[in-house]
């Protein structure tokens, strides 16, 4: 018990001691150390604005290029189902025009024959 009592004072005691000579440090070297740290704090602060600023738009870059490619695919599977759609079309209107052809002979045969 006496062991881990003495542990905890010394803890104690060197945090205290460290405490107080960090405090001294810094009292002497006063403003122009603070003024220093508020420096450079602000220019990485500034680097890191760039920083992100620049992988934001290389981000954003990608995401278009992504989106325009995306686009591309769409429109061209849509322009492939309009011109299925306009084969179909197509087919039916030309197998529609042979069948009328054939009603129209059959008609212009059967009044041939009425009329003779």
């Amino acid at each position: 018990m006496e062991f881990d009592t003495s542990i905890i004072i010394f803890v104690i005691g060197a945090t205290l001691f460290g405490i107080l000579i960090g405090f001294f440090i810094s009292k002497a070297n006063g403003k122009s150390g603070a003024s220093k740290v508020i420096t450079n704090a602000k220019e990485e602060a500034s680097s890191i604005m760039k920083e992100a600023k620049i992988e934001g738009e290389a981000l954003r870059k990608e995401k278009e290029l992504k989106a325009k490619e995306k686009f591309i695919e769409l429109k061209a599977e849509h322009e492939k189902v309009i011109l299925s759609r306009e084969k179909k079309m197509a087919e039916a209107e030309k197998e529609l025009g042979i069948k009328s052809l054939k009603y129209l002979m059959s008609y212009l045969k059967l009044k041939k024959v009425t009329q003779s």
